[in-house]
Order: structure tokens, then sequence, then C-alpha cells
């Protein structure tokens, strides 16, 4: 679906040249908070990931039982998931790499021990506990792979759209409900993400009832006109988590009503980009150290940047076509063997 890689490509994008211009120390343009387009770049991959997932589950489902399918979808995610996550932790690990927090200019890395070391292998590490900075958002994706599922069989049933906005409404007033108890706006929980995935499933139950189609070339620019409202400082919603809320579901909401785009110029660098965005999202930071920080002052800034641009294209292609696309294939099959014992298990 052209569509859903260019909203994948601007995702991965947007928290690309968030992390180089707020290295380089240019964090506003004007009343545009310009270091806010991470933060919107992981809105978008929520909302991707949900709506992905939902078609993938609808795919997998050959009317087996619940366990069957939760097990299933979760070994394929697992493999999708962990090995990259697992690499990237090792290299900050056995390399003493200043990974955590990211500032103008600099780098900082965390202090390691075996707690910390696992929590973050085992992509359970709370919020400001991850050695590198950008996996702070895979434990949320992490936990909200566990209720897709049955999301998915809640919604199966029919097509109406009441259930999935059902769910949103309550992830909602829950999750104001709990940050309003902690400590609104401060603490950064799970909870106070649920609201930017479930659009995503919203998205998934409104394409099963069919739609007129807008012209395809008007989604590219109700993808990007989002990114300005959200980054403008003065907006009528002053709390950034309700922004964040609204965008999502004005996005997943969306989604459904657009013809995929068809023209080359597009979907050729959205189809590449969205095929290493996992690699671009995890690796960019170090090429970023190495490229601005550790080199800095003793290459000439030409042949940095240069390094960088090599960097920063060839890594996640290595890392995609040497560790990423081959663990899928193993989840893949090692998903169909749970399947098989399972209807074993079950007719035994």
């Amino acid at each position: 679906m052209p569509n859903l890689d260019f909203l994948r490509a601007v995702a991965v994008l947007l928290v690309l040249f968030s992390h180089l211009t707020y290295f380089a120390g240019f964090l506003s343009f004007g009343r545009f908070r310009v270091n806010w387009m991470g933060p919107v770049g992981v809105y978008f991959f929520f909302v991707h990931t949900c709506f992905v997932l939902m078609l993938s589950l609808e795919r997998q489902y050959k009317g087996q039982g619940a366990f069957q399918l939760f097990g299933s979808f979760m070994i394929r995610r697992i493999f999708r998931i962990y090995p990259l996550s697992i690499a990237a932790v090792l290299l900050i690990v056995f390399f003493h790499l200043p990974q955590a927090e990211l500032y103008p200019r600099h780098f900082v890395g965390a202090r390691t021990n075996i707690t910390r070391i696992v929590s973050n292998l085992l992509l359970i590490q709370g919020p400001g506990r991850s050695l590198l900075s950008v996996m702070w958002s895979l434990p949320y994706e992490m936990a909200m792979y566990l209720f897709l599922p049955w999301f998915f069989l809640f919604l199966r049933p029919n097509r109406s759209l009441w259930r999935a906005a059902g769910i949103w409404l309550i992830a909602v007033v829950a999750a104001s409900l709990f940050l309003s108890h902690a400590g609104w706006p401060i603490r950064d929980d799970f909870i106070a993400y649920v609201p930017c995935f479930i659009p995503g499933v919203i998205a998934y139950q409104m394409q099963r009832t069919e739609y007129r189609k807008r012209p395809a070339i008007i989604w590219p620019f109700v993808v990007l006109s989002v990114i300005p409202l959200y980054l403008y400082e003065q907006n009528l919603i002053a709390d950034f988590r309700v922004k964040s809320w609204i965008l999502c579901l004005a996005l997943g909401l969306s989604i459904p009503f657009f013809a995929q785009i068809s023209y080359r110029w597009i979907t050729k660098p959205a189809y590449l980009i969205a095929k290493y965005s996992y690699g671009i999202y995890l690796t960019h930071t170090f090429c970023i150290w190495l490229a601005f920080e550790r080199l800095h002052g003793v290459l000439p800034k030409v042949v940095c940047y240069g390094i960088f641009v090599v960097l920063a294209t060839t890594l996640p292609v290595v890392f995609y076509h040497s560790l990423e696309e081959p663990m899928i294939q193993v989840g893949k099959r090692v998903a169909k063997r749970f399947e098989l014992l399972s209807i074993v298990s079950a007719s035994a």
C-alpha cells in the first residue's frame, strides 16, 4: 500500500531531521518548535503500525482459536523487533557508546549495570532508562502488540465503527484519569500513548467498509499538513499529550478515504525508505555521533558530512539484509510450526 509507505517514510525522516537539527542547536523556527518533529514521527509510526498489523492479523486469521492467533502473531513480532534492537544495545555496551541522551552538539551515555542492560535487551526498560535514546518507543509498541489480536477478534464479527471508537474513548478516559492522578503531564507511561495507537485500529475498521476515495495526490498534503499544526506553539490545545491524541485520530480517520498513490517519483523512494525505516530509526543517532561529535575537529566538515550520508544510507541496508530480513523469515517459520503444533494439540 503506497500510501502507508509514504506515511512510514515521512515518520522516520521526521525523527532523523529532528535529531539532526537538535544536535545542531536549531530548536525552533519562529513559533514552530522544530525539535517536536521527532515525537510527530513517532506518533505517525504508532498509527501506521497498528493499522498494518491489524491487516496482518486479518491475513493470518484462518478461523483458529485466540491462543493460536495470539501466539503466532507475537512470535512474528518478536523476531521482527528484537534482533536489531538487541544488536544496537550490545554495540552500545561493548563499545561504551554515548547514545542514551542527545543534547545540542553532544551525546551522553548512561551508566550500565546488569539490570539496565537486561531490561533494554528485553525492551522492558522504563521511561528514561534506554541505553539508546530512540528506543524509548519500542517498549510501548511491544506492550501494544499484546492487545492487537484481542482487538482484532473483538472487531471481526461486524464492521461497526462504534466498537473501535469505543476503544479509543476508553483509552482517552483511562489515560486522562491516570495522568491527572499521577501528575499531568509529567508522567510518560504506556497508558498515555495508547490513544495514539488506537487510531490505527479505527483506520483498519473503517477500511472494511467501502468509502468514496479522494484523489491520491491529496494524501501527501494531508500527512504533511498536520505536522506544522502540531509544531506550532500557540495552538488552542496547549497540552502536548492531548495534541498527540487528536493528531493521531485525525490521521487514522483520513487513511481509508484516499486512493493509493501511483506516482513513481513518490512511491519508489517512499518504498525504499519505508523498507529500511526500522534500521534508519535505530542507527541514525550512531551516525550523527560519529560524524559530527567523535570526528568533529579531526576531519574537515565536508568529510564529516560525507561520512554521515554514507553511514546513514548504508547501515540500515546492511542491517536489514544481514539481520532483519533473515530473522523475519525465521519468525515466519517458527510461527507456522507453532500453528501446526497448536492444531495437533487441539485435535489430540
